[in-house]
């Protein structure tokens, strides 16, 4: 039954990972052709910016988008970005089209209110051949100025340019192109922007190599040539704010013009319209930038709050009345003007925050590996699963939020489906099979096995699994010297009930320092760290147990005195890799460890009698601790079997908390050493007594004052500084 059992287990293992493979790479392929997801990564682009208005409903009048996190990822526009927008009011009292020598007022106006840039969102293709004296007031409005930039138009199946009347282009600062639509997304919608016409690729080899390039726009001498000659056309944004800034067409043609820029867009604000003159409250503009009637710029009607807009900034002259322009989607409106895109990109550059784009290459190493998450948790139970992946798909959500905050746009339902899917996919497999499981383990383990035990086996399948892994862990040695003494001297009754105090009390020092009981080998209790939890400070907490199993041994052998004997004991610690899991056979399991470190923190805790100490820790242990701990360097020992020797130490207390006693005894025992490692055993012999003086009994001072001793006798010959054990102790 087992047999079926793991066999069943091993296909059911190799079709979950079949799944995950082909899934991966198939969804990298189709997330990047299928016009539904790129749809659902667009629509979702949209709705993350507007997701705050909508949570601040309940507790706002009108909507927030800067509510909770959205202060993060919206912000209003710079009020030195305007519109000057031929609105309702201005086509009502000036009619429509608007006359060009109006345009030249505008401009006039514009100027002396201190406007450093001019965007002209309106085409002039045709004169007026009625009444030229407007277009002559146009353009010479326009070249006076000089901080005027009007519009060409790109024809861009043919791939040519359509020029402006005559005239136009020598009067203007720049000539720039107004195509929002070269880079729409299939929705329609603007999302991103080239702020330089993309080139060609015109022999479909796979390299662009045409542009359209100023000097060959075929408009002539241009006032910025011959500095912008090769510069690619630039667009309405692109153009105002170059001459804004007082920047060089071509090194922003160096920085942005080769992708499409993803755009930041601002959120809407509502502002009173004609502040100047219009008293009524209640009419009101909700645009996301400031838009400034074009009839009370040139009739001089405006507030002080529209002239400290205008002072210094820039401004986009464009239509917003209704059926006069040209309108996308953004984010947070479906009629957005196409002029504010253009606004939008200028406050983009002002504050270098577009949106960026996360590497292609690190999109597919993340579809590549999350589909195997729920492969992996597959492992556990369903509840696991479950609330894992529960947690996991909230933690993405944070994180997209968290990556919008710091300008990282992602394709987010993308990314979520290529972990979604899988889960939906593992979640009912495993369902199925935990049923299968479930029903397995009732059969084969409820005739000889407690109720309790098959609960707890059946909620957790894997306690019943063999084998182990090999982790970096902290082994724990500690034998109660003198036990055979003990067992002649104390009946068996006594016996049992003083191992019992003192092994609970070592047991409830290991637990304290969220240790691991392994076993109890007679009077020996041996533990473990970092599993089967990972512990990063697993080494500090095998020492500080150590410690602590002397504090609780002192306090125990002046508490308990229905017994005459008063043992000592000697700890072992070490770390090291060493393979930890459940051991042993099919029909009786352990969770245990094993491996050579955990054999040489046995070894050292047997050292312990060949110097006379207490604790002995490894280098393995100690090398970073040292600064944490009192402590002492015991030496360096070469145990049997061994041909590499150790050094090895004896951590007292934590640092300063070591009793006078101990504290004087290092100072002489220290000095001691440093003699006698360099030679000086007679040197070292007087240190070594003052030791020992202050702290009497002290083990490893009367060890190295023998050995200074025998050494001054017969000096040693090629000693390599290391002490041979002989036993393994």
């Amino acid at each position: 039954m087992a047999g079926k059992k793991e066999k069943a287990e091993k296909s059911g293992q190799k079709a979950l990972y079949t799944f995950a493979v082909v899934f991966s790479l198939v969804w990298i392929l189709l997330a990047q052709v299928m016009d539904g997801v790129k749809s659902f990564d667009n629509k979702w682009s949209d709705v993350r910016k507007i997701f705050p208005m909508y949570m601040s409903v309940p507790f706002t009048k009108d909507g927030d988008y800067t509510f909770a996190f959205g202060k993060y990822i919206n912000k209003p526009a710079d009020n030195k970005v305007t519109i000057s927008a031929i609105d309702d009011y201005t086509v009502n009292k000036y009619g429509f089209p608007f006359k060009r020598k109006y345009y030249g007022l505008l401009i006039d106006n514009l100027k002396k209110l201190g406007v450093k840039a001019i965007g002209m969102d309106v085409m002039f293709f045709e004169s007026d051949r009625d009444f030229p004296e407007n277009d002559r007031k146009f353009l010479s409005s326009s070249q006076k100025a000089g901080i005027v930039v009007n519009l060409l138009a790109i024809e861009r199946d043919r791939y040519t340019i359509k020029k402006p009347m005559k005239g136009v282009a020598q009067a203007s600062a720049y000539v720039a192109y107004p195509n929002s639509d070269v880079s729409l997304d299939n929705d329609g919608h603007a999302r991103k922007f080239f702020l330089f016409f993309p080139t060609r690729d015109e022999d479909m080899d796979g390299v662009e190599e045409t542009a359209l390039l100023y000097g060959k726009s075929g408009l002539g001498r241009l006032k910025c040539s011959p500095a912008c000659d090769e510069v690619k056309l630039a667009s309405l944004g692109m153009a105002t704010y170059t001459i804004y800034t007082g920047g060089s067409l071509l090194e922003y043609e160096m920085r942005y013009g080769v992708a499409p820029m993803k755009l930041n867009y601002r959120h809407p604000v509502y502002r009173k319209s004609h502040p100047g003159w219009d008293k009524n409250p209640k009419n009101q503009t909700d645009s996301t930038f400031r838009n400034i009637s074009v009839a009370d710029i040139i009739e001089g009607r405006l507030s002080q709050e529209e002239k400290d807009s205008l002072k210094d900034g820039l401004t986009l002259v464009g239509s917003t009345a209704l059926g006069t322009y040209d309108h996308f989607p953004s984010p947070f409106s479906t009629l957005f003007p196409g002029v504010e895109i253009h606004a939008t990109c200028i406050d983009n550059l002002m504050f270098n925050d577009f949106l960026k784009s996360i590497s292609a290459g690190y999109l597919a190493l993340m579809m590549l590996l999350l589909p195997w998450i729920p492969v992996y948790l597959s492992r556990y139970s369903l509840t696991m699963l479950v609330s894992v992946s529960s947690a996991i798909m909230a933690s993405m959500f944070v994180l997209d939020y968290v990556l919008l905050c710091n300008l990282y746009s992602t394709p987010f339902i993308s990314i979520m489906l290529s972990f979604f899917l899988p889960f939906v996919y593992v979640t009912v497999d495993k369902g199925l099979s935990e049923v299968r499981e479930k029903k397995w383990i009732k059969n084969t383990f409820g005739q000889y096995l407690s109720p309790k035990v098959v609960e707890i086996i059946t909620r957790d399948p894997s306690k019943l699994s063999l084998g182990g892994e090999k982790r970096d862990m902290t082994a724990f040695f500690l034998d109660l010297a003198g036990f055979t003494t003990m067992s002649e001297k104390l009946s068996p009754e006594e016996l049992t009930a003083m191992l019992v105090e003192y092994l609970s009390a070592f047991t409830d020092v290991v637990l304290k320092h969220d240790g691991t009981v392994d076993k109890y080998i007679g009077d020996c209790v041996v533990a473990f760290w970092n599993a089967p939890l990972d512990q990063a400070d697993h080494r500090k907490l095998g020492v500080m147990a150590a410690i602590d199993c002397q504090s609780a041994l002192t306090r125990l052998n002046k508490e308990l005195t229905q017994f005459t004997i008063k043992p000592k004991c000697r700890v072992g610690v070490n770390s090291g890799p060493m393979v930890v899991g459940n051991m042993g056979s099919r029909s009786r399991l352990s969770y245990t460890v094993m491996g050579d470190s955990v054999n040489m923190a046995s070894r050292m805790e047997g050292a312990n009698k060949f110097f006379g100490s207490k604790i002995m820790t490894s280098e393995m242990t100690f090398a970073d601790l040292k600064d944490s701990f009192d402590h002492r360097y015991l030496g360096s020992i070469r145990v049997v079997g061994k041909a590499i020797p150790v050094k090895v130490y004896e951590p007292f207390a934590r640092k300063g908390e070591a009793p006078p006693e101990v504290a004087a005894m290092l100072k002489h025992y220290e000095a001691g050493q440093e003699k006698f490692f360099k030679g000086d055993y007679a040197g070292s012999l007087q240190d070594f007594k003052e030791a020992l003086a202050a702290r009497p009994g002290d083990g490893p001072s009367q060890f190295y004052i023998e050995t200074a001793q025998q050494f001054i006798k017969e000096p040693p010959k090629d000693w390599d500084k290391s002490f041979n054990l002989t036993s393994k102790g």
